[in-house]
């Protein structure tokens, strides 16, 4: 992997704790992230850098949308309920194993933070 292209990624996300291959969404993982303090949120499609446990460095097709949970329990806030999820469309588990650290690049750490890049 060219290290230009792998240096703009200086945002760390998340580390992966868990993710599920779900049919046309791709691999999701997880932890998901808060809405709080986004603002009015619009989906994106954008790329994000993966760093598997064993040192592996790859770049993958992302997207990033707010998915609604079903939470029964009255007491569970907005944040609770709606949530950032990232998928990977073309991923599998392999590519993107658990232990994992996500890398987006600044402008976009920025914008899921609420703030704009």
């Amino acid at each position: 992997m060219h290290q230009a292209l792998l240096s703009m990624y200086s945002f760390e996300l998340l580390n992966v704790e868990d993710h599920f291959q779900l049919g046309n969404i791709g691999l999701t993982v997880v932890p998901s992230l808060s809405v709080a303090g986004t603002g009015r949120w619009n989906d994106f499609h954008t790329t994000m850098k993966v760093i598997a446990p064993d040192g592996t460095e790859s770049v993958h097709q992302a997207h990033v949308g707010t998915w609604h949970f079903n939470i029964r329990d009255v007491k569970a806030g907005i944040d609770c309920r709606w949530r950032i999820v990232i998928s990977f469309p073309e991923a599998d588990k392999a590519q993107i194993p658990v232990g994992s650290i996500v890398y987006v690049s600044e402008a976009d750490g920025l914008r899921l933070q609420g703030q704009q890049g």
